[in-house]
């Protein structure tokens, strides 16, 4: 209700901030390929400078499906309310923690194959090339496609492989 999405729709939510490395270029190149598709699949950018996007979501055709939020402190807040989360990096990471912390939430997870991102997803979400808009544009239908009750298992499985290979102990 917050963001002002149909009660049926699919939220995928990029959290990152606007730097090189993230890729948002990717990512807005994936959304608008999964828009055409699915109308019904919402786009939520959380992150420092993020609301700077508006211009580049509206060259996109994404205006009426992204929502642009900036930095916020209630991140962990916001992450049970997406169905997927997406890491769209290109280079530069090491232990990207979104995934850890979306994982932990119970959210399963598409990636690009950058720093630990494919050792920390395990079998529990989808890694693709990095830079390759149109694999991470089918992995995100594909997760979208495979309904809310095959999501809500990748994410209980996502919620263990956190707990049990990467707890604080």
């Amino acid at each position: 209700r917050a963001w002002q999405l149909p009660e049926d729709s699919a939220v995928i939510g990029l959290v990152a901030r606007v730097d090189p490395a993230k890729d948002h270029t990717t990512f807005f190149e994936a959304a608008s390929q999964v828009a055409k598709i699915r109308q019904d699949v919402y786009f939520i950018l959380i992150g420092k400078n993020t609301e700077t996007f508006a211009e580049a979501v509206g060259t996109k055709g994404l205006r009426e499906q992204v929502r642009l939020l900036g930095y916020r402190r209630d991140v962990w807040s916001l992450l049970p309310g997406m169905d997927i989360v997406c890491l769209s990096s290109a280079f530069g990471e090491g232990f990207p923690n979104v995934l850890g912390e979306a994982m932990a939430c119970g959210v399963p997870c598409v990636s690009t194959d950058v720093g630990d991102a494919r050792d920390i997803i395990g079998d529990t979400g989808l890694i693709v090339p990095p830079k390759d808009s149109g694999a991470l544009a089918r992995a995100m239908l594909q997760l979208v496609d495979q309904g809310a009750t095959v999501r809500s298992r990748l994410g209980f499985l996502a919620r263990q492989r956190i707990e049990s290979a990467y707890s604080l102990t």
